[in-house]
């Protein structure tokens, strides 16, 4: 049996951040003051917090209200656009609604932020809400991508070397759980043991390999394994 990970917010495991994380935001952020809105957004200060919550409609605006230590006028005051989306209410806000910053404030934006996390890391993600703080190693700038919620990994060893070679970037959306033959996914374990493999429908369903190395075995499904996301872009240049 296969186990699709939960990303559903809890009231809770919240990581709002430290003034480190601030900074880097408020620099991002700064960056694309320039950008404007499009004029047929709704609201004095436009942004993209309504369009984040129709993706999590078991999140109401008191359960943010709550989450972040406000009102729940203020929240609506923000959905409505009757309050301007400052990096600081993005930043508190988007850990809870599974998208980067820059989403909130410039909804139109395509591109974004995703944290690069290590392989033990997204072994626990699978088992938590948000990303947290501490797993984070950097930020990797991500366009044209569809919506999501997306963490990067790197790529170790040869085993998908067709496709990722060592050291690449592996983009996976943690809102896309759902498997399709012959498509890429990262898969983990309840140990925090994690890995990236094409699947194979099929009885027994698998996990294959795709490598220049025939050493490398595919893989046998096993119940507890849990479905991370699908890959849906890798990086292998990025000088």
């Amino acid at each position: 049996m296969i186990i699709q990970s939960s990303n559903r917010m809890t009231r809770s495991h919240h990581h709002f951040g430290d003034d480190s994380q601030g900074v880097i935001t408020t620099m991002v952020l700064g960056n694309l003051t320039r950008l404007v809105p499009p004029v047929n957004m709704k609201g004095k200060y436009p942004n993209g917090l309504a369009a984040a919550m129709e993706e999590h409609p078991d999140i109401t605006q008191a359960d943010l209200a709550r989450a972040i230590d406000t009102s729940p006028q203020q929240i609506s005051r923000l959905v409505k656009g009757e309050r301007e989306m400052t990096a600081l209410w993005a930043e508190k806000l988007a850990p809870l609604l599974e998208v980067a910053p820059e989403v909130l404030v410039f909804p139109e934006l395509r591109t974004f932020r995703a944290p690069l996390l290590s392989w033990v890391s997204a072994g626990r993600l699978a088992m938590q809400e948000t990303v947290r703080k501490a797993d984070i190693r950097k930020y990797i700038m991500l366009a044209g991508l569809p919506k999501g919620n997306w963490v990067v990994l790197e790529a170790q060893g040869d085993s998908m070397d067709r496709i990722a070679p060592d050291g690449a970037y592996i983009c996976v959306n943690r809102h896309d759980q759902r498997l399709l033959n012959d498509k890429f996914y990262v898969f983990t374990r309840p140990d925090g043991e994690s890995t990236f493999k094409r699947y194979r429908s099929g009885n027994p369903p698998r996990l294959q390999p795709y490598s220049t190395n025939p050493d490398h075995e595919t893989i046998q499904m096993s119940g507890d394994l849990l479905v991370l996301g699908r890959v849906g872009r890798i990086i292998n240049d990025l000088s």
